[in-house]
């Protein structure tokens, strides 16, 4: 074999691992509301239609969404709108069961990492959500050291 053949043959390789990178890197993984444990906290919104308002307000604020780790799903009548890149079936699916078990305490839930329901609402709320989630122990843990927590577990220490 060529030095020509070999080092192309490395490069292609390297490309296509290279190309593999950003589909991690933006949540290719996270097929099911299960996966956002410990890296997200959730906020789900059911809503009368994509032109409810809900998708502008919570794309918005994206900085103060961004800061608290939130992946929000807000369902309408057509589908599943989120911050994510994109939003498999089987996530749209954990996303309508969620709030269909939960229609009758509220339309907006909002789940902390540790993957429990922490307050059912009837409407979004942003700003009491954010109040939520800055008075939970995690959050203030990760605003007082600067740390994030998506990429390690929590192992029980706080409750959100």
């Amino acid at each position: 074999m060529s030095l020509n053949f070999f080092v192309t043959k490395i490069k292609t390789i390297l490309a296509v691992m290279l190309s593999l990178i950003p589909l991690t890197a933006h949540g290719a993984d996270m097929d099911r509301l299960n996966d956002y444990r410990w890296k997200n906290r959730l906020i789900l919104v059911q809503a009368a239609s994509e032109n409810g308002g809900e998708i502008e307000t919570l794309r918005g604020v994206r900085a103060k969404v961004d800061d608290r780790d939130i992946v929000w799903f807000v369902s309408t009548g057509s589908g599943v709108v989120s911050n994510q890149q994109s939003v498999s079936s089987s996530l749209k699916s954990d996303v309508k069961a969620m709030l269909e078990e939960s229609r009758s305490d509220g339309q907006v839930l909002l789940i902390g990492k540790d993957g429990g329901i922490k307050s059912r609402d009837s409407y979004l709320d942003l700003d009491a959500i954010f109040r939520r989630i800055d008075a939970m122990p995690m959050r203030a843990r990760e605003m007082r050291t600067g740390e994030f927590t998506r990429t390690r577990p929590n192992y029980g220490l706080g409750d959100d």
